[in-house]
Parts: structure tokens; C-alpha cells; sequence
């Protein structure tokens, strides 16, 4: 297994599955090719769905919402089993996703480079999300304090700055949002819809009617109506299960909120985060929308 630990300027060790790519550590001991070839080869439909974010972004939340889109039902998807994983960074030999007997929902972190080589060739509908930074930068920081396999506590202010340098998995924030932006704007011809998670939590049964409208799946209002009310954040804990493994659900959902940022950020550190962000993602739209005023 190709671990690496790369310290943050603090000293603290950062542990992760290859020093470019920088997954996070995982149950399976695979070599980072091995990792890298199971995505890489990974078969989808057509009509197969990825949702795509940075983490604490938002994934799970919309992930469920479209897979009962796919599925015509208000039933949750089982989440991380060995024969029902959706979680692209862990198909394995040992945690196979779910059969193509059917069109399904994935979810990742991934870069749009790194998805499996089919989804260019078989124009797999992507929903990229995205959410204001300072509140993503809230949410990691508070699941990082929870895994217990991540070995990574730093203070708040170490985090926040190591956050600001190069973050912790999947690398760069501000690189890994504006190499999405860069993705969808070189391939055209690609299906993408862009969704940010305020929109969701304003507008949430108009942003997935139009969803339902991108993929296809005719649902109408009224069920979107209902998969929205079902998916509130504090139904997510009850309904996000998955009957065939050990894993505390609630390790993935917090508030849910948007603004959250406003409770832990200083006027010193708003005012250092806004100087890096202008600097890292100047001349990208993503600028414009990563808070929501």
C-alpha cells in the first residue's frame, strides 16, 4: 500500500494513498494502482449518473436525491455495503459496485481526469456541486475530528491555514474547484449539470426538477416535492443506512446549514481567507459563486 505522510508546517502528520493523487486511507490494502486501475476500469451504463464535489459538499445529500430520481421510489440507497458500493474511490475486488442491470448513482471526489475512461466515451451524465468554501472548510475540519482512522487533529487554526496551503485529502481545494470549472468549460459536448448547495437549500424542489428534466427521468414536480421533504438534513441520519455493514451514519451529516462558517471564522482569518481565494481563483467564475451573499 502506497501510504505517504506528508506533514503540514505544523508538524503534523497528514497520511495519504499517494503523494499526487492524495486519497485518504482505506480499509482495503491496495497499492495506489491497483486503486487507480479499479476506477479506471470500472464499466458504466449510458445512463449511469456520478455526482462529483469536493468533500462536505454536499454529495451524499444530492446523491440521495437522485438515486430515488433513478429509482422512482422514496426508499435511501444502502450507502458502503460489499455488493451496493456507489463510492467510486472504493471499487475494489472486495467492494464491488452495484450490477448493471439498471441505471445507477455514483458519487466521488474525484477530478474529472480521474473518473473511469468510460465516462467520456459514453457521455455519463455528471452532477457537479459545489458550496461555499468557508462552510466546506467548517464541516471537514469537525468529520476530520470524528475518524478515528485519519490520525489527523490539528487545532482549528493549524487546519484553517493548512486548508488555505494545500488541504488535506484529494489536495488543493481552490485547485480541485477550479480544475472542475476548467473540465466542464474544455468539454462542451459533455452532459454536466452544476448545482451549489445553497441553491439546494433556497430552492431545493426547483433545482431537482431540473435535475429530473437533465436526466431523463420524468419524475415530475410533485415527487420531487417529496424527495426533497424526505431528504431534509434531519431525516438523513434515519434514512441513509446500509443494512450490511458497521459504519455510524452519523459521521456524515452535521448541521446542514448554510453560514455555519460565520461561528468559527475570525475577522482575521475572513480577511486571510479572502486574499487567498481572490489569489488562487482569480479569473474563474467559481470565484463569483463560492459564497452565497
Amino acid at each position: 500500500m502506497d501510504t505517504v505522510c506528508i506533514k503540514d508546517k505544523f508538524g503534523n502528520d497528514r497520511w495519504f494513498l499517494g503523494e499526487d493523487i492524495r486519497l485518504p486511507i482505506f480499509i482495503e490494502k491496495l497499492s495506489l494502482a491497483d486503486r487507480l486501475s479499479f476506477i479506471h476500469n470500472v464499466d458504466l451504463r449510458p445512463d449511469d449518473v456520478i455526482v462529483a464535489g469536493y468533500m462536505r459538499s454536499g454529495n451524499n445529500w444530492i446523491h440521495q436525491m437522485i438515486y430515488m430520481l433513478l429509482e422512482g421510489t422514496l426508499d435511501p440507497p444502502p450507502l458502503f455495503g460489499p455488493d451496493s458500493n456507489v463510492y467510486l474511490e472504493f471499487a475494489s475486488d472486495t467492494r464491488r459496485v452495484p450490477p448493471p442491470v439498471k441505471p445507477r448513482a455514483f458519487y466521488t471526489h474525484l477530478l474529472f481526469k480521474d473518473l473511469p475512461k468510460v465516462v467520456t466515451e459514453k457521455k455519463v451524465k455528471v452532477v457537479h456541486i459545489t458550496r461555499n468554501l468557508k462552510d466546506v472548510f467548517v464541516s471537514l475540519y469537525c468529520i476530520l475530528q470524528k475518524y478515528s482512522f485519519c490520525e489527523y487533529y490539528p487545532t482549528w487554526p493549524e487546519f484553517f491555514s493548512t486548508m488555505l496551503d494545500d488541504g488535506v485529502s484529494y489536495g488543493d481545494i481552490f485547485d480541485h474547484v477550479t480544475s472542475w470549472e476548467k473540465a466542464i468549460d474544455d468539454h462542451p459536448e459533455h452532459p454536466f449539470y452544476c448545482v451549489t448547495y445553497e441553491e439546494l437549500t433556497q430552492n431545493g424542489v426547483d433545482q431537482l426538477e431540473r435535475i429530473d428534466q437533465f436526466l431523463e427521468t420524468h419524475r415530475g414536480r410533485p415527487f420531487c416535492q417529496a424527495v426533497v421533504e424526505k431528504c431534509r438534513i434531519d431525516n438523513m441520519v434515519n434514512l441513509r443506512m446500509s443494512q450490511d455493514v458497521n459504519f455510524d451514519r452519523n459521521l456524515l451529516f452535521r448541521k446542514g446549514v448554510v453560514g455555519d462558517w460565520k461561528n468559527w471564522f475570525t475577522v482575521a482569518q475572513n480577511e486571510e481567507f479572502e486574499k487567498v481565494v481572490r489569489k488562487k481563483m482569480a479569473g474563474f467564475k467559481s470565484l463569483l459563486r463560492y459564497q452565497l451573499e
